[in-house]
């Protein structure tokens, strides 16, 4: 008998060296019923136990698990790895999921049409409202409101960008952190770096629909793209994200961010 047999294998083969009428039975589990003396009516008068034990079997059987004890200690310490509450490194999951909200907004065009119509339609009343306005004090006026009111065309995109970070939430504190798929700040991330291009690409009607218009001068016109496009999007983007994501409902999280926004109006 190898030392390579294990199991119920190596059992049969130990007691058919005192069994011999059943080394030849094909069903292993009556042979071994009859053999202990548990079938229906079998009857063994042999102590397996005191043959075994005194058997050459025992011995190497005894002498094989040594060996594997002594090949172990001659193996070096297995190195500790400190393993981390997920799976996969921070920066993968950052990127899973920013590739999956791509996809989300890439697949729901009333969310990106909407985005970019509200701010094609609102500068363009604003900017024929204060059509070419001149140098002049009612003039200047008319340009610090029409800022005003381009500021003010964030509040409703910020709160259509709040809606889907809700739902996305409430699969992500349903399914996806109890299952250990990735970390709250990836899916934060995630969500703050999939709605940035959109972001830029719903801005730009803003600012060529406003800018010129209104008569603002071009030797500005770089800075004001910057703030307008850029700056304030993202601005007004991320404070409504942070009112979303303490808030239980997209209606809460609205008017927490309008109240928030007119606070920060008037610092």
């Amino acid at each position: 008998m190898g030392p390579g047999l294990v199991g119920p294998e190596r059992t049969r083969k130990f007691l058919c060296l005192f069994i011999s009428p059943y080394a030849n039975r094909d069903d292993r589990a009556e042979f071994m019923l009859d053999v202990i003396g548990a079938g229906a009516t079998a009857v063994s008068t042999i102590d397996w136990h005191a043959v075994w034990q005194k058997s050459p079997e025992a011995i190497a059987t005894a002498d094989e698990i040594q060996q594997i004890h002594k090949e172990g200690r001659s193996r070096p310490a297995v190195e500790t790895k400190q393993h981390t509450e997920y799976s996969t490194s921070w920066i993968h999951q950052t990127t899973a999921v920013v590739r999956r909200g791509a996809a989300a907004i890439w697949r729901d065009p009333v969310y990106v049409t909407a985005r970019v119509a509200g701010n094609i339609a609102g500068p363009i009343f604003l900017g024929f409202t204060f059509w070419k306005s001149p140098s002049t004090e009612q003039g200047v006026q008319n340009k610090l409101f029409s800022i005003f009111v381009v500021l003010i065309l964030t509040v409703p995109a910020s709160q259509q960008v709040q809606i889907p970070f809700i739902a996305n939430r409430m699969i992500y504190e349903i399914r996806e952190r109890p299952s250990k798929m990735y970390s709250w700040s990836a899916w934060v991330t995630a969500r703050i770096l999939v709605e940035l291009p959109l972001n830029v690409l719903s801005g730009l009607p803003v600012f060529f629909c406003w800018y010129w218009t209104v008569g603002f001068p071009t030797e500005r016109a770089g800075f004001t793209f910057l703030v307008v496009t850029i700056l304030m999007p993202f601005y007004s983007m991320t404070v409504g994200q942070a009112t979303a994501a303490m808030a239980p409902t997209a209606e809460i999280a609205a008017l927490l961010f309008v109240t928030l926004f007119s606070l920060a109006l008037m610092l």
